[in-house]
């Protein structure tokens, strides 16, 4: 339930509220999506998918016709769209305008980029490894990256930087004594990364947002009239939520790629390591995230998703485990006992995630109370 709701839910039970002035409360705090609202999420919907549909048909068309073009005619067509691109993006700058379009602009000269890369690559097969094109690609758009701050670019280069570590780690001559301390180095390297990039986008995309909800209306008496109540005053906001609104959504994929990647770093060693190192390292580096994670979304602000992802890499590392201890024979009772925990663990998780929610509704409870005795 969205903060406007639960506050004009919290607001008609205290009576201060008028029932009759509830639809407009509501409608005022956007709590239904109004019609200029649907319009904009599809102008903008819209205009991504068209601009991802017009760079890819690019690739596809050079593909396509492969056979029938020629080398300068290849390169003429993608070195002629980055250079459009480009000059639209300058353009458009100059105007200070249409900020949106100039970070597709720049989202789609970026993978312009990485198709003139491959196209050089596959034109005069230059015979280089393949991670020297994701490399060559995430440090050529970093410029763009920077200067358009869009979460989606930066998103891709975050991509490009997984590639590329993927395909590099195996062919460094790190030597381990141990097979299973070399796995588990390539993923614990994965997955502090993304640890590292969960940190930078908290601090660059959700920290600086403001911590007021959408409602900052002001109580004036205990009787509310709906002026008061769908007021926009920022002078006095008496009314706030005590936590972030939700995060950015790309905060979330870059979530989700961490806890995948932590949790394949804490089942790694389970059915193929013998060496206590590995096993302890792999499992400390986990127990470490799950310390950050519970810290960060639990104890500094709530959010439920990031909480789900934890309780879901604490389910899947307990069950590998404990797969790996009562599975030897695949015997009956030990996938039974599986199926026990299994449902065991996740009926905790969401019992304890119910239990956070309730808390934090009844904290922003509070502070509304606070604000209307205030009055």
């Amino acid at each position: 339930m969205s903060q406007p709701r639960r506050t004009i839910e919290h607001l008609l039970k205290q009576g201060i509220l008028p029932l009759e002035h509830a639809n407009d409360a509501a409608l005022h705090l956007q709590v239904y999506p109004s019609r200029r609202s649907w319009l904009v999420f599809f102008d903008k919907t819209l205009l991504i998918i068209g601009a991802i549909a017009l760079v890819l048909s690019l690739v596809f068309f050079i593909a396509y016709n492969w056979l029938h073009m020629g080398k300068m005619g290849k390169f003429a067509l993608v070195e002629g769209a980055l250079v459009v691109t480009i000059a639209l993006y300058v353009a458009l700058s100059f105007r200070r305008r249409f900020q949106l379009i100039r970070q597709l602009l720049l989202l789609i000269a970026s993978v312009i980029t990485g198709s003139l890369l491959a196209l050089f690559g596959q034109v005069y097969q230059t015979g280089a490894d393949t991670w020297q094109l994701f490399f060559g690609w995430a440090v050529l758009i970093i410029p763009w990256v920077i200067i358009a701050h869009f979460p989606a670019l930066w998103l891709l280069w975050l991509g490009l930087i997984n590639a590329c570590l993927t395909l590099y780690l195996p062919l460094t001559n790190i030597q381990f004594s141990d097979d299973s301390l070399q796995s588990v180095f390539y993923v614990a390297t994965l997955a502090l990364v993304n640890l590292v990039a969960l940190y930078s986008w908290l601090m660059s995309f959700d920290d600086r947002r403001p911590a007021a909800s959408k409602f900052s209306g002001y109580i004036t008496d205990k009787r509310l009239s709906s002026t008061n109540v769908i007021g926009h005053s920022n002078t006095n906001p008496n009314i706030k939520s005590t936590t972030n609104p939700s995060l950015h959504w790309s905060t979330y994929v870059v979530g989700l790629l961490s806890t995948i990647f932590m949790t394949y770093l804490a089942i790694v060693t389970v059915f193929d390591s013998v060496n206590i190192w590995a096993i302890f390292i792999s499992v400390t580096v986990w127990l470490g995230w799950c310390g950050f994670i519970y810290w960060q979304f639990r104890q500094r602000r709530i959010d439920l998703l990031m909480l789900t992802y934890l309780s879901f890499s604490i389910i899947v590392v307990v069950m590998f485990w404990l797969g790996k201890w009562l599975l030897d024979g695949f015997d009956a009772g030990g996938f039974l006992i599986l199926s026990l925990v299994l449902i065991g663990l996740s009926s905790t998780a969401v019992i304890w995630l119910r239990h956070v929610s309730r808390l934090d509704k009844e904290r922003q409870t509070g502070t509304i109370n606070k604000g209307a005795d205030h009055e």
